[in-house]
């Protein structure tokens, strides 16, 4: 880092561009320095003032580009909110340390080359007074630049968490207008009217999950992340919903990779022959269970559902042409993915896509979803986060 800093960078490690309030603070200080060691004497002539105020100015100038510098470089070297009081307590001791050794190294320099100065008092104080006074100039610079840091860095904050806050309003305005959208109700509504008369019992589940898919929307929109174990419950409703509606025409495989079943498979053979059984008739349902080391793990609230939705939304799905979406489940992502075999038409977008997923990852950690897409195939890659890293990353996000 060079010494002399671009606006940028003074931005950036002061907080604000320190340069007009340097040039009103070292006047400032440099007579507040004047009174105190001149002990207030009022019948020193206006020549001597002069050369004892430029004096203590060149001392006030060099003070507060040395802690200045220290200041800087110390937010370069422990940026993180972790290492505040770190910080400051070398701050504090490099300023004391800047004190003592130009008090020593120059207060008998400067009355060999202006005498005149000892008129004014200019070496007659105690040096535990000097250093202690001078020292005291220095920690109110040195607070003045840490009080308008942190005050800086509160109003980002308070800005990023309204943007944050505006973000997901818009977003969950989004997801409920993608859900209550009338294509969405009435081809629900049309398939329960055509199940009724097939099979009650069928038709009572399918209102029950259609229920569920719109109870966890407003249960969710306020949360950032949620349990894997809850966003894939709930993408299990929705997807019945959907194979209720196109029947054999979607089909869901659900598959783990092979770090996640070797992971697995170490796991059972810990587990003993009574939680073997039970997870041999737990996997012979329809779906899947999750592995329990990656059940609590983290994932933006419905955003799987939202991949399963736009592949439906996006392609054919029909007897000639139906539509196999693969749900992968990996140690630290999830994947979705789907052949491309799209609609001739195009269909409308709500808004709430995949740019707007990224945003909101973004917003809560550092990993990125990852889009690939060829002329065949759209696969779809979300990061899942253990609940310590998701709060490590999070806070680490906020903090800057």
């Amino acid at each position: 880092m060079n010494f002399f800093l671009t606006k940028a960078e003074r931005i950036k490690y002061i907080g604000f561009d320190d340069r007009v309030a340097a040039l009103i603070g070292i006047p400032l200080v440099s007579f507040m320095a004047f009174l105190l060691f001149s002990s207030g004497k009022s019948d020193i002539p206006a020549k001597l003032s002069f050369i004892c105020f430029a004096v203590g100015t060149g001392y006030t100038v060099f003070y507060w580009l040395i802690n200045r510098f220290w200041v800087i470089r110390l937010r370069y070297w422990l940026p993180g909110e972790k290492d505040t009081m770190k910080r400051i307590f070398l701050i504090a001791a490099f300023a004391f340390l800047s004190v003592v050794l130009l008090e020593l190294g120059t207060s008998d320099l400067i009355l060999q080359y202006i005498p005149m100065l000892t008129e004014v008092g200019w070496g007659d104080q105690e040096f535990v007074f000097k250093i202690s006074t001078t020292y005291t100039l220095c920690l109110m610079v040195l607070a003045w630049y840490e009080s308008a840091w942190f005050f800086t860095k509160f109003r980002k904050s308070q800005l990023e968490r309204e943007q944050l806050a505006k973000e997901n309003m818009q977003t969950q305005l989004a997801v409920l207008k993608q859900q209550m959208n009338p294509h969405f109700l009435f081809n629900s509504l049309n398939t329960l009217v055509n199940v009724i008369p097939e099979d009650s019992k069928k038709a009572t589940l399918f209102t029950q999950r259609l229920a569920a898919v719109y109870r966890r929307i407003l249960e969710y929109r306020h949360k950032e992340m949620i349990s894997l174990t809850e966003e894939l419950t709930a993408l299990q409703d929705y997807i019945f919903l959907m194979q209720t509606r196109f029947e054999d025409k979607l089909i869901v495989k659900w598959q783990m990779s092979e770090e996640t079943m070797k992971q697995v498979a170490l796991q059972r053979a810990q587990w003993g022959a009574q939680t073997q059984v039970q997870c041999e008739a737990e996997e012979s349902r329809d779906w899947p269970i999750i592995p329990p080391h990656l059940r609590h793990h983290l994932i933006v609230p419905l955003s799987v559902q939202l991949l399963v939705e736009n592949a439906v939304k996006h392609n054919t799905v029909s007897n000639e042409h139906p539509l196999q979406i693969d749900i992968t489940l990996g140690e630290d992502r999830v994947t979705v993915s789907n052949k491309l075999h799209l609609r001739n038409r195009k269909m409308g977008s709500t808004g709430w896509g995949h740019e707007n997923l990224k945003s909101r990852y973004s917003a809560v950690s550092f990993r990125p979803v990852v889009i690939r897409k060829t002329k065949d195939e759209y696969r779809v890659s979300l990061p899942i986060l253990p609940p310590a890293e998701a709060r490590a990353l999070t806070e680490e996000r906020r903090t800057g």
